[in-house]
């Protein structure tokens, strides 16, 4: 579960609502801890009694919840946990933060896309789980959603496709992403139903 750092009202509330829906269903929630989108889906797959795991672009003595400082203890006392790549001691760097991206996607059955804007590290998610054969699950913008607050949302719904350049994508990638119309597996409704979503897992 994945999505910007700058939500809206509507974008967090769904990012709560969604990953305690997913926890009730008995499934794990991964995310990134960052601010926004991660650190509520993380919350409410604990508010729905779930597990949760972060994938971090530090070592994982220095994760923090953003505005939540019980966050890590409560996703820890609920069984989840901490994941990076890198030693205990490395701090957050722009290439460490794309490249646990990767991890989030590959831990995932399917990776759901909340809300998000062009310039959000969510779309090099969006890009790897397309890489890596997972689902990609997307929300559909809002009736009437704030100036380009969900402009990735828009991106990877439209049924025309996706500028593989907006996915940060190239190559082998670029193409597969230049064929896929939507970019999305699954076009999931704004109001945050995961009914597609269960479907397309055959749960």
């Amino acid at each position: 579960m994945v999505g910007t750092r700058r939500p809206d009202p509507a974008g967090r509330a769904l990012a709560r609502a969604i990953d305690a829906g997913v926890a009730r269903r008995g499934y794990g929630v991964v995310s990134g801890l960052a601010p926004g989108v991660d650190c509520a889906a993380h919350r409410g797959a604990l508010d729905a009694g779930g597990g949760t795991w972060a994938v971090v672009g530090s070592g994982v003595d220095l994760a923090v919840g953003p505005g939540d400082p019980d966050l890590v203890g409560d996703m820890l006392a609920a069984g989840g946990g901490i994941v990076a790549e890198v030693p205990a001691g490395t701090p957050p760097s722009s290439r460490t933060l794309v490249a646990r991206d990767r991890i989030q996607s590959g831990l995932s059955r399917a990776t759901v896309v909340v809300q998000t804007d062009l310039a959000s590290g969510t779309m090099h998610t969006a890009r790897f789980t397309i890489d890596q054969g997972r689902l990609l699950a997307v929300l559909t913008p809002p009736p009437s959603p704030r100036p380009g607050g969900w402009s990735g949302n828009a991106a990877l719904t439209a049924a025309t496709g996706c500028d593989p350049a907006v996915l940060r994508a190239t190559g082998r990638v670029a193409a597969l992403v230049a064929r896929r119309r939507p970019a999305a597996d699954v076009v999931l409704p704004a109001d945050g139903d995961l009914g597609a979503l269960w479907a397309a897992l055959g749960v």
